[in-house]
């Protein structure tokens, strides 16, 4: 951390002097004005931003906007604006100093969004893949526990629970380490395999997030053999500003409460940022289990950006650290279906409603999880491109915890992430090509054992992992035709030392007397191609399609080479193979989409053919009462589906808006028998539609901004389980409703947002039901001992009837004469 400060000091000691003079008089600016189409009129508070530089700032009450302090080169800019469709234009920055957009009229904001995350900036329908984008103003309008929940009722993509704290993402039915998360960049490598710890992100960090479907971001590497989840952080101001926001919620099922404060400001081109949160949630309920025991959790995270923005580029960097504390139900009970404690709690058997509600996360069987992070961001302008170098180091915690502070499991991951990136190309020309190199660092240790009468517990060795992977990556726009095209090439070296461990379960040196073997030194080397190839293409009428063929490879995780021994969080024991091959895969993507006037749909469909696909098999033997699973690799796998999206906004009915969102997904193992021929934890098909009715902003109204919303989620039978020794259950459908309204509370005067406000209601009708991916439906113990679930409902139900309620505050100066009302909250405009 230290080496990390004072590389950063250094370099802005040494860009200052020689840039200071030069930015005096060379600063780049551009301005220009924001109109309606139709009407000629200003728009006032529209967004303006280049997200590549991720920067951004909002129009006047003359519709004028001004971003101050640019890098030259070519950009994407991008105006945005609710109640108008959203405009894209590349601007070379030394060149042109004004620009105006013209918008029209349209409740659909995503029909030309910008995507940054596949390694060339584009739009959303002239990518080559399937691509979702989750807006700031969606997430304001959501409802979300964590990160995940933020994106997991996209198109593709789902999400695995153990409990309201606890999720792990899923994209086109694979999940784990086959899905890359990033949090401005910085791969979550926090214990990433595992099932009982959730993405360690704190959700108000999130500003916007991109998802990619499907294995063709050759930028990112083997990790993304099912796509990419890219959280993003709010972006930058432009110069002459400081404003800040806190916002403050409650979820009335579990107790959440939430708050967040941000601050952020740019002084003649040094940025910087701040924010501070802190979750905590009881006991969440449901009609069929009553509060469930084990269920609470708590969070902190302090996150600060500081960077500078020059003519050369800019370079930023960011500091993290996020504790939390959470508790993993287990399913005890009595012969009744009562939760009882695991081990008797000041002489008490069962938790009492106190217990329920309480908001102390240190009772249960619980975690003690820690996530710090050091991300140097940097982009210089060479020649007539941009060469990007980025360094990191991350610390991921993890505490199995008995009692108090005492851990079972300790382990220690470090990571230092890497990336060296030239990208050049030319709007008039249509080419652009990125190549580079990247990987991580990375070496994992367990912690001191716990003292007697604690027994410790050791899932997986002390290892090293170092990875490697160049690439390049080559796109042509024609008139309505883009091409994308690439290779990359990976090389993963793990190794790993001895353990051997004594009759307490201690670690002793290997061949003591009457020591046991638990992991033997191994070092193994995995390479692989992954490549991909792509076209959109434009037609008439605003119709659009993609074809994509690309190849994918992954090299096995660290637990599945080495496993041994209980995996407390998830209720059995793992046995790892250190003989696994890499995964090597090959998709097809094929989509059709239409953005109208008063209609904008997609349609996806893919093919993933995997072979040495590695998945866990559950045995039929046990340890301890908890059921055994042994990694293993199928010759083939097939996984298909279909997703997508349609959504009417009718011109003709600006107050209206339907939002259709599907996902079908189906796995088949050849040769299989009966009981084995599908993937486990594929996730049920499922539809969620949601109508949205918004009302005319009356003339100087204190109220603006008004909508209602009603929407629900179907998930049909699962009836294509992997069904062998009970491994999973067929899941029933359920149908469950939600309603949400939201407003802002605006100074007639200045139209400035003082606040928002936003109340949701999920499950309306507090049905009991049980998502496929709710992995908590298979815990079940009675007094302390562990019992095979062989029917949905003898599990844990996900949560029943829960009210939110979100307030955001903004406050501040902008460099812009008016800040919108219409922004509903967002501060970074």
């Amino acid at each position: 951390m230290r080496f990390i400060k004072l590389l950063y000091i250094l370099v802005l000691l040494s860009v200052s002097a020689p840039v200071s003079a030069r930015t005096k008089t060379g600063t780049r600016q551009i301005t220009g004005k924001i109109t309606d189409k139709t009407t000629g009129l200003p728009i006032v508070g529209a967004t303006v931003s280049i997200p590549d530089l991720k920067i951004g700032t909002s129009t006047d009450e003359d519709g004028i906007y001004a971003l101050k302090q640019l890098p030259k080169g070519e950009y994407l800019m991008q105006v945005t604006m609710i109640g108008y469709a959203s405009v894209t234009k590349v601007v070379d920055l030394g060149n042109t100093y004004s620009v105006d957009f013209k918008l029209s009229a349209s409740n659909y904001e995503l029909s030309d969004v910008i995507v940054t995350s596949l390694g060339n900036t584009t739009t959303r329908r002239q990518a080559t893949i399937p691509i979702t984008v989750v807006t700031h103003k969606m997430i304001l309008e959501g409802v979300a526990n964590t990160a995940i929940d933020l994106v997991a009722s996209q198109p593709g993509v789902n999400e695995t629970t153990e409990g309201s704290g606890t999720t792990k993402p899923q994209i086109n039915g694979l999940g784990f380490d086959r899905v890359l998360v990033l949090m401005d960049g910085v791969p979550q490598e926090d214990f990433q395999w595992g099932d009982d710890h959730g993405i360690l992100i704190d959700p108000y960090a999130v500003h916007d997030a991109e998802v990619i479907r499907g294995p063709a971001s050759l930028q990112y590497g083997a990790s993304a053999e099912a796509g990419v989840i890219s959280f993003k952080s709010a972006p930058l101001l432009e110069s002459g500003t400081v404003v800040g926001s806190v916002l403050t919620e409650y979820h009335t099922n579990n107790g959440y409460l939430g708050t967040s404060l941000n601050l952020a400001g740019n002084h003649n081109g040094f940025v910087w940022g701040l924010q501070v949160s802190g979750e905590e949630a009881h006991s969440y309920s449901n009609p069929k289990d009553g509060y469930v025991w084990g269920t609470a959790w708590n969070q902190v995270n302090a996150r600060l950006v500081l960077g500078i923005n020059r003519s050369w580029g800019y370079s930023r960097l960011t500091f993290s650290a996020l504790h939390r504390r959470i508790e993993l139900p287990d399913g005890n009970r009595d012969s009744t279906g009562r939760f009882m404690f695991d081990f008797p709690q000041n002489g008490k058997v069962y938790p009492t409603r106190s217990d329920f509600l309480s908001y102390n996360a240190t009772t249960a069987s619980d975690k003690i999880l820690g996530e710090y992070q050091a991300w140097w961001q940097n982009s210089l302008n060479v020649g007539k491109g941009k060469l990007g170098l980025d360094l990191g180091f991350t610390r991921s915690v993890h505490h199995d915890i008995d009692t108090g502070t005492v851990g079972s499991g300790n382990l220690l991951v470090n990571d230092i992430p890497y990336s060296l990136k030239y990208q050049i190309g030319s709007d008039s020309s249509g080419l652009k090509l990125s190549t580079g190199i990247n990987g991580i660092y990375e070496f994992q240790n367990n912690g001191a054992a716990p003292p007697p009468p604690y027994v410790p517990d050791y899932e997986i060795p002390n290892y090293t992992n170092f990875e490697l992977g160049a690439y390049a990556i080559l796109e042509k726009k024609f008139k309505n035709l883009t091409l994308s095209g690439g290779l990359r090439f990976d090389r993963t070296d793990f190794v790993g030392d001895p353990m051997s461990l004594n009759s307490a379960g201690n670690i002793v040196p290997t061949g003591n007397p009457g020591s046991a073997v638990q992991f033997s030194a191994f070092n193994n080397t995995y390479s692989g191609l992954s490549g991909s190839i792509g076209a959109s293409y434009q037609l008439p009428n605003n119709n659009y399609v993609k074809l994509n063929v690309s190849k994918s490879y992954r090299a096995p995780a660290i637990n599945e080479l080495t496993s041994n021994g209980l995996n407390i969080g998830s209720n059995l024991v793992d046995l790892g193979n250190i003989h696994l091959k890499a995964e090597q895969g090959y998709q097809v993507d094929l989509a059709y989409g239409y953005d109208g006037n008063d209609l904008s749909v997609e349609a996806d469909g893919f093919y993933n053919h995997i072979s040495n696909f590695i998945f866990a098999n559950r045995t039929d033997s046990l340890s301890g009462g908890f059921p055994i699973y042994q990694y293993l690799s199928t010759n083939t796998t097939i996984i298909t589906g279909v997703s997508g999206f349609l959504n009417i906004h009718p011109v003709a009915a600006k107050w209206l808006e339907i939002d259709n969102r599907f996902t079908y997904i189906y796995s088949h193992i050849p040769n299989a028998s009966d009981s084995t021929q599908h993937l486990p934890y594929i996730p049920a098909p499922h539809l969620h539609s949601d109508i949205k009715l918004r009302l005319n902003d009356g003339h100087n109204s204190i109220l603006r901004g008004i909508y209602f919303k009603f929407g629900l989620q179907h998930d049909w039978t699962q009836n294509n389980v992997y069904s062998a020794f009970y491994t999973e259950l067929p899941s029933a459908q359920y149908t469950i409703f939600n309603a949400g309204l939201g407003a802002s509370i605006v100074n007639p005067k200045t139209g400035k947002t003082v606040c928002a406000i936003y109340v949701n209601c999920t499950n309306l009708t507090n049905v009991a039901y049980a998502d496929h991916l709710n992995l908590a439906q298979y815990f079940l113990a009675y007094n302390g001992n562990p019992v095979t679930v062989t029917q949905q409902n003898q599990g844990i139900y996900n949560m029943g009837r829960n009210i939110s309620f979100k307030l955001v505050f903004t406050f501040g100066n902008s460099g812009s004469k008016n800040n919108s009302s219409h922004n509903s909250g967002d501060t970074t405009n």
